[in-house]
């Protein structure tokens, strides 16, 4: 997203105050879902099996988080709002470490945990994983590529262990 289309993005929502307050919520609320989701699934799949997967399910994740966490402090690339010099829609004080978003990477790595709970319910998280990352970028915190790569990172570091290992 160049310059332009993050500016006119960032005004629209300013000045459309409704939709900023939903964009607003969701962007509040939605990684609570996840951070209550994963010691969820835990606790669901412990009580059908502890097996492989509930082992995988219990190491992938944090194992991704940190993984995210260590490349945002080594690549330390800067938000949209710092490389355009302009306010993101949410005001946020954070300088740096914007690839790979943490946010869109812990919620796909759990929506990939709950397919070995439930199918369903996987289905469930990887569409509200998907609106984590599309406020990310909606907000303004967060290039297209930052969420992508988080994403695309945790699905496959879990697939590998889920499906492959």
């Amino acid at each position: 997203m160049n310059k332009t289309r993050y500016v006119a993005m960032t005004e629209w929502f300013r000045e459309h105050g409704k939709i900023r307050g939903i964009l607003t919520f969701f962007y509040k609320f939605l990684p609570y879902v996840f951070w209550i989701s994963y010691p969820t699934l835990l606790i669901i799949k412990g009580f059908i099996s502890i097996d492989r997967d509930f082992v995988t399910m219990l190491v992938v994740p944090p194992s991704v988080f940190v993984g995210v966490t260590v490349m945002r402090k080594l690549i330390n690339r800067p938000r949209p709002y710092e490389k355009y010099s302009t306010a993101s829609v949410i005001y946020k004080e954070r300088k740096g470490c914007s690839f790979p978003s943490r946010h869109a990477a812990s919620a796909f790595v759990i929506a990939m945990c709950g397919y070995a709970v439930s199918i369903p319910l996987g289905i469930v998280l990887t569409v509200l994983a998907s609106l984590v990352a599309l406020t990310r970028i909606l907000a303004g915190v967060h290039f297209i590529s930052d969420v992508v790569f988080g994403a695309l990172f945790s699905v496959g570091i879990a697939s590998v262990f889920f499906f492959i290992i």
